[in-house]
């Protein structure tokens, strides 16, 4: 049994199974309408941990991967979890933001997708925060593990985004023999590695079909 909001690429089963799919922001979506579809009751925790699982995906429904659909069932499932969707959200995504334990290599894998394209090897990784200047301040740091990254597996492009979770911006360090991508891509300039990416949080909407375009 799948149930993704992911695209579909290279998906190949021995047996045919249950596979449900739909263009919203997060699987809790799909999974709520399997609940009542099943008559599956959702009690206040499970629904806690699904409207948390879609303020998460959706950056409090602020990203454009974000749905009509996700914001009616979240609406729902605060309902039932007794929260305030705005102060619950908000307070959780900051609670997730604190990035101060993590290493600069850490950091960096913390949550990165990699992409094996005709014309190169990229790396979109990323991290969500409500003070971008935090992160920054280890940016020599974070430089280096990239670097070691890219000799180490051979990579042309590291896209390292720092999302700005309040403002829904990022800040773009970019690193690798195809660096210069970035600046084609959003008309931006690269400067000491870094450029801001006015109103790109997505990584799957916003980054990844640009970035493999331009390759």
């Amino acid at each position: 049994m799948v149930v993704d909001h992911h695209r579909i690429y290279g998906f190949q089963t021995a047996e045919p199974l249950f596979y449900m799919a739909e263009p919203v922001g997060c699987t809790a979506t799909i999974l709520y309408e399997l609940c009542v579809m099943n008559n599956i009751e959702i009690n206040s925790q499970i629904a806690g941990l699904m409207l948390s699982a879609i303020i998460s995906d959706t950056l409090l429904f602020k990203s454009p991967t974000c749905t009509v659909k996700d914001e009616k069932v979240a609406k729902k499932l605060a309902e039932i979890a007794n929260v305030d969707i705005q102060t619950y959200g908000m307070e959780m995504l900051k609670a997730g933001t604190d990035l101060s334990s993590y290493s600069a290599s850490e950091l960096i894998n913390l949550d990165s997708k990699v992409l094996g394209l005709d014309n190169g090897k990229i790396v979109v990784a990323q991290v969500n925060t409500v003070s971008p200047n935090d992160v920054l301040e280890n940016k020599k740091a974070i430089e280096d593990a990239i670097e070691k990254e890219i000799n180490d597996k051979q990579i042309d492009l590291f896209m390292f985004l720092i999302t700005d979770i309040l403002n829904c911006d990022s800040i773009c360090i970019a690193l690798g023999p195809k660096a210069s991508v970035i600046e084609k891509a959003y008309n931006v300039t690269l400067d000491n590695n870094a450029a801001l990416l006015k109103g790109v949080v997505s990584r799957k909407k916003q980054v990844i079909p640009i970035i493999s375009e331009y390759f």
